[in-house]
């Protein structure tokens, strides 16, 4: 029998953030038979460039599943006194997209414009899940910020 040396013996005494109880989950064999606690997935943050804008996508894990969020800075809704035609068009064009189902458009405080998407998995996420959900809101956003890009 050997005894652990003392890294091990350290992360076997560290208890994961959020890991109480221990589940049967929590506990794995190495391949060198040394017993080992697994720490849950750290949240994640990336970020990217589509059609000129900045994309961020945060993922955080619930359980034994995911949060997928996208979200991008679109811009601002104009000021009636700097071009009211600009912001009736603007007004016009978001009150109109409705019934998406991958984004949704926000206007927050200060008239700023959001695109967002969320998605819920019932497992850990992918690299492949984040593409998809990627593509799929870029795909559905498109045509909606070309029509807005020529107002803001």
């Amino acid at each position: 029998m050997s005894v652990p040396d003392l890294q091990t013996i350290q992360s076997l005494a560290e208890v994961p953030d959020g890991a109480l109880p221990i589940s049967s989950e929590s506990i794995f064999m190495t391949p060198e038979g040394v017993l080992g606690i697994a720490k849950p997935p750290r949240p994640c943050k990336l970020t990217y460039f589509a059609d000129g804008l900045p994309f961020n996508v945060a993922v955080r894990h619930e359980g034994d599943g995911s949060v997928c969020q996208i979200f991008a800075d679109v811009g601002h809704v104009p000021y009636t006194a700097q071009a009211p035609e600009k912001r009736r068009n603007v007004l016009a064009i978001l009150r109109g997209i409705e019934g998406l189902k991958h984004v949704r458009f926000i206007v927050q405080g200060g008239h700023k414009i959001l695109l967002f998407s969320e998605v819920r998995l019932d497992h850990q996420a992918a690299p492949e899940d984040l593409f998809h959900q990627t593509i799929l809101a870029i795909q559905e956003a498109r045509p909606f910020l070309r029509l807005l890009g020529e107002y803001l």
